[in-house]
């Protein structure tokens, strides 16, 4: 791959990055050469923990706790979505309703870009700790670019549904009254503008300067990856 590709690869993270300090462009996130650790936070201290994390994350992680709303948003006429949500018991109702205010920001990908984000994170941080090699984390990550193209149009689209999914998870354990009114101030939560602010601003943001439709040359899988049927 180009580097232009690769750094289009890394740009995934990007908002990892602009809350972290880390490196829009270095393969490795962090530019120092000290080992990551991926233990406390994520419970990752090993390839095969790092694999099976991505594999489930990317696919099945936060975001399905909003796919069906999403999903039901689309589809549904004004009456019929106002019917379903009388329908719903509380928790579900204000996760619906949490759509219906998101999906122009986000579409139909939804919050899936929160998961994305956080296994393109992983991937770098494993490349640093030699879990796995630069061959094998970019085709990893092109497997994360791969979904995140189906998803999203734009990068505006793909960082607002990062944001959107970060809300959600800090505030998903409040009880309902509680959560409730966290997730309608999550939209001006300083770490979540913070984000917002670096990726549309700093010059060194990777979404300032590389095209969201920028041509990839995806790496073939390596063979020292046996993963099964999931790509």
């Amino acid at each position: 791959m180009e580097e232009i590709e690769q750094r289009w690869l890394y740009a995934l993270s990007a908002p990892m990055a602009a809350l972290n300090g880390a490196s829009y462009t270095s393969p490795y996130y962090y530019d120092e050469e000290s080992k990551i650790n991926l233990g406390e936070s994520w419970n990752v201290d090993s390839r095969q923990q790092l694999l099976d994390i991505v594999m489930r994350m990317a696919d099945n992680g936060h975001a399905t706790d909003l796919n069906t709303a999403y999903w039901r948003y689309q589809r549904a006429l004004p009456g019929e979505w106002q019917t379903l949500l009388e329908q719903l018991s509380l928790r579900e109702r204000i996760l619906h309703d949490y759509a219906a205010r998101t999906f122009l920001d986000c579409g139909f990908g939804g919050t899936r870009s929160w998961d994305l984000g956080r296994m393109g994170f992983l991937l770098r941080c494993g490349l640093r700790n030699e879990w796995i090699s630069f061959d094998e984390s970019l085709w990893l990550q092109g497997r994360l670019a791969a979904r995140a193209r189906h998803y999203y149009g734009s990068w505006s689209s793909y960082v607002s549904g990062y944001v959107i999914g970060r809300g959600l998870w800090a505030c998903s354990d409040l009880p309902d009254e509680q959560f409730s009114r966290q997730l309608e101030r999550q939209g001006s939560e300083h770490w979540n503008q913070h984000i917002v602010a670096s990726l549309s601003n700093d010059p060194d943001s990777p979404l300032v300067n590389l095209p969201w439709h920028l041509e990839l040359n995806l790496p073939e899988q390596p063979a020292s990856l046996d993963l099964g049927n999931w790509s």
